[in-house]
């Protein structure tokens, strides 16, 4: 009997780490932009890739790969409770729900657009009897300038050198060049965002997912010809013989709504390049993963080879003044 006994502490104890682990916290935050409200859901990488999320335009539901503790924002404005693995978060007034899984740091985020817009204030205007008769009629104030929004990227990246030539790699320049372009835009009062501000590897999804949760008017992305010539791309999105259904669900269906407005600033920004460099440009369809992803316009601008050509300060800046100079030809 009290051998038995011994082995049942013994059982006992060894289980009890587990009964004493500690449950995972998943922090809960919002921001608003407008008329949408980002929710972000952040936890350790693993608790976030196993999740599975079910969303409509009332809840949004989120299944954890384990018990979980919530914790939220102080203000967090929604409904949201959780119960053993599930997250729920209950929606209301909302006519377009997406969700993504981004990494470093790992976390999930949803964009919820409202119907609700902003009220405009109502100015009284005087009666009759209050008008100055001698006094001009107001001229209707001239619309300030709305900016448009550039998303560039520069390929490769952390590993992945791209083309390595005898001083330099691809992904260094392309770097460089990304941020002279973006500067080039903001100082013409454009808005600009990067895909990367430094040498990390970035995966092509989520490139995509970070490029479409701006909603962008223009993406650029810059690389390295294997030859000495420029290279303007844009998607292929033609699928011939494909039904309309499969058309609704494929990839490049998002980059077909905007396939004209993205040859119309290649065949600009390939003409601007023929004109200061006066050498070979090549325009051309490809499907290409990340500009077939892309849900607004989008090129990938190849430059001569790094390989073949030195990039000093005179030449990028040639360059640059080329694709801003068609840019804004159109």
């Amino acid at each position: 009997m009290k051998k038995i006994l011994m082995i049942f502490i013994a059982v006992l104890l060894a289980s009890f780490p587990l009964f004493a682990e500690e449950k995972k916290i998943v922090s809960l935050r919002h921001s608003q932009h407008d008329d949408v409200l980002r929710v972000v859901l952040e936890a350790d990488d693993a608790f976030i890739k196993n999740a599975n999320m079910i969303a409509t335009l009332s809840s949004v539901k989120i299944d954890f790969p384990a018990p979980f503790e919530l914790k939220k924002q102080k203000d967090f404005m929604l409904d949201a409770t959780g119960r053993d693995h599930f997250l729920t978060i209950i929606l209301k007034n909302i006519i377009d729900v997406r969700t993504y899984k981004l990494t470093s740091p790992a976390r999930i985020v949803i964009d919820l657009k409202t119907d609700q817009k902003p009220v405009k204030e109502q100015t009284a205007q005087p009666g009759p009897d209050k008008i100055d008769q001698n006094q001009k009629p107001e001229q209707p104030a001239e619309k300030p300038r709305v900016p448009a929004v550039f998303f560039l990227d520069a390929g490769h990246g952390g590993y992945d050198y791209g083309i390595q030539g005898k001083d330099t790699k691809e992904k260094d320049l392309n770097l460089l060049m990304t941020k002279e372009l973006s500067a080039a835009l903001s100082k013409k009062g454009e808005k600009v965002f990067l895909t990367r501000k430094a040498d990390q590897s970035l995966s092509l999804p989520d490139r995509a997912v970070l490029i479409n949760s701006r909603k962008p008017d223009m993406v650029i992305s810059i690389h390295s010809s294997v030859s000495n010539a420029f290279v303007v791309y844009t998607a292929a999105v033609d699928e011939q013989g494909a039904d309309s259904a499969v058309k609704l669900y494929s990839l490049s269906a998002r980059q077909g709504r905007h396939i004209e407005k993205s040859r119309g600033t290649a065949t600009a920004i390939g003409q601007s390049l023929k004109d200061e460099f006066r050498g070979d440009v090549l325009l051309r369809e490809l499907p290409l993963p990340l500009l077939n992803s892309i849900d607004a316009g989008a090129v990938l601008i190849e430059y001569p080879s790094l390989q073949l050509n030195t990039y000093d300060q005179k030449m990028r800046d040639r360059f640059i003044n080329a694709v801003v100079k068609g840019i804004n030809s159109q």
